[in-house]
């Protein structure tokens, strides 16, 4: 898809324009993080951020978009060797990495923001089904200080960025004189 037509923001050429501050087609979901963590309050300058998961369509792009705002950002992977204790000193925790709960209570400094974009589909013992994230939300709720809900937290956010961007395609189109 063209960068121009690339509402998604998933071109690698928009992923590469993050890297240089332009934010207009960033990929939907990193922006939505960045845009619920601005309804914290939180000023985005010298904000400690760990971003937990290094995907190129979440965690990488998130970082460069909380970078260009004056965050310090912290990047967790499966390979990093002690995830709790990056998280456990960061003001703001994302975390997208696909494992059901994965994020408990002592892994997060009281008073921390969390945003957790996982969805996870979880068979209980008795058989029923739930859709769950990457954070144990019950415990954490005991020291966070503001959490978003799985389902019906970042997945609403990353519509109205696709939206945006949307809009923002158009705007760049009729500029290119394509339209």
């Amino acid at each position: 898809i063209h960068p121009l037509k690339d509402v998604e923001g998933m071109n690698p050429a928009s992923i590469g324009n993050i890297v240089y501050s332009d934010m207009a087609m960033a990929p939907c979901t990193a922006a939505a993080s960045v845009e619920l963590i601005r309804e914290t309050g939180l000023s985005l300058r010298g904000l400690e951020v760990v971003m937990i998961g290094h995907s190129e369509i979440v965690g990488k792009p998130a970082a460069f978009l909380l970078m260009a705002e004056g965050a310090t950002v912290t990047v967790c992977h499966h390979m990093t060797r002690s995830v709790a204790m990056h998280s456990r000193r960061a003001d703001v925790v994302i975390v997208a990495v696909g494992i059901p709960q994965f994020i408990k209570a002592d892994m997060v400094k009281p008073g921390a923001a969390v945003i957790d974009i996982g969805i996870n589909q979880v068979t209980h013992a008795d058989g029923s089904v739930s859709i769950v994230g990457d954070v144990d939300t019950a415990a954490v709720l005991e020291v966070a200080s503001w959490i978003t809900p799985v389902p019906g937290g970042v997945g609403p956010v990353t519509v109205g960025i696709l939206l945006r961007n949307a809009m923002r395609a158009h705007q760049r189109q009729v500029a290119a004189g394509w339209i």
